[in-house]
């Protein structure tokens, strides 16, 4: 596995975009986080969102090998 981002902080609410570059997909990703998040896939990004109630969280980005 490599990092495609490390420690990205996603406020309450908010959306961190990885735009679709060389085939990525949405079930290449893994993604370490404390707290909720779900994931949207889109035409031309992945969206991750924070899902937690009342904080921010940090999220590290992994793509599978």
């Amino acid at each position: 596995m490599r990092i495609l981002k490390e420690d990205v902080i996603i406020p309450l609410g908010r959306m961190y975009f990885i735009p679709k570059e060389d085939g990525l997909k949405a079930e290449d990703l893994i993604f370490e986080t404390a707290g909720k998040y779900r994931v949207i896939d889109k035409p031309d990004c992945i969206a991750v969102h924070n899902d937690d109630c009342c904080k921010s969280i940090k999220v590290t980005i992994k793509i599978k090998d």
